[in-house]
């Protein structure tokens, strides 16, 4: 609890292997008090049995994770992220701070969620509060501009793969590159969906590389803004993080139904414009979005999860 708020963080679920990174973290804020329960709203396609046994066995374990399904009056819609809105009808305690986050999300700073639900507390107005939300197009090109993300045309050596220990034997007998000679592309916009920001997997892999070595030389406040920025109403914006307040839900009629129903058009373009508000990405709350489904093929093709988990089960 925070500031007379009870905080219930929340995913839309349905993948085991980044949502057991994400999980981590979670369990990490709990223990300290931060967040109060973690709820899977549960988004699966009638193959994943293994992904859904995994949301029960971690429900059933841990007393503060919650399982939330779809009312039977809520059709399935198709393609299943139109389905997501659905989950906001549980969301009207205007006491509660909401934090949604994307099953894909990999990495929380130690301050994230704190800031994020005090930021939210305290500023009160409009819709929501964003973080940093490493891989996400309007955040890069944020980070680009005020050189956290190195600029065009800049010629970088990343390491590959990004070991978290001595260098084994195989990889000094691998006839594989140890280093990728990467030159930054400039990210455009600000616009969720640049072809850079967005859809291009090489970008996608330097950028996680770029924090995951800051984070393993414990300089990851380097990835910060120097400033809050305002995201202007009608700019979409992914939804992967953010923040909003159960009294927002709870003043719709009916209380908690979204129209138009698509979340991130409702978060991001109408409810902003309604307002009259924009939204705030909050510069010193970092989090990690592991990939967009452009980028897929590219990213899964590295260890960039694997070292992500790596980094998480340094928690425990």
């Amino acid at each position: 609890m925070i500031k007379d708020h009870k905080v219930v963080a929340w995913t839309p679920y349905g993948r085991r292997a980044t949502v057991s990174i994400l999980g981590q973290y979670l369990r990490r804020e709990h223990e300290r008090g931060l967040v109060d329960e973690w709820w899977l709203c549960l988004n699966t396609d009638p193959d994943q049995v293994e992904d859904l046994k995994f949301a029960y066995q971690i429900a059933r374990h841990y007393p503060w994770i919650k399982i939330v399904q779809r009312a039977p009056n809520q059709p399935r819609r198709t393609p299943k992220q139109r389905n997501t809105g659905y989950f906001y009808t549980h969301m009207t305690d205007p006491d509660t701070i909401y934090v949604r986050l994307d099953d894909d999300i990999v990495y929380l700073h130690e301050e994230a969620v704190e800031r994020l639900v005090v930021h939210r507390v305290e500023h009160g107005r409009g819709v929501a509060s964003f973080p940093i939300m490493w891989n996400n197009a309007i955040v890069s090109w944020y980070a680009q501009q005020a050189g956290v993300i190195p600029a065009a045309g800049t010629r970088m050596i990343i390491p590959r793969p990004l070991t978290w220990s001595d260098t084994s034997e195989a990889e000094l007998t691998s006839t594989e590159p140890l280093y990728d000679d990467y030159v930054w592309p400039a990210v455009g916009g600000p616009y969720c969906m640049d072809p850079v920001g967005w859809a291009d997997g090489r970008f996608a892999v330097a950028i996680h590389r770029l924090l995951l070595s800051k984070v393993r030389e414990g300089r990851a406040t380097d990835l910060f803004l120097y400033q809050d920025f305002p995201i202007a109403p009608g700019v979409q914006f992914s939804v992967s993080t953010f923040a909003s307040s159960g009294k927002l839900y709870a003043e719709l009629d009916p209380p908690g139904v979204l129209v138009p129903y698509e979340e991130e058009n409702w978060h991001t373009v109408h409810q902003p414009a309604v307002l009259g508000e924009p939204n705030i990405l909050v510069g010193d709350a970092l989090v990690s979005h592991y990939t967009f489904f452009p980028q897929k093929a590219v990213v899964q093709g590295t260890d960039i999860l694997e070292q992500y988990e790596r980094l998480a089960s340094d928690l425990t």
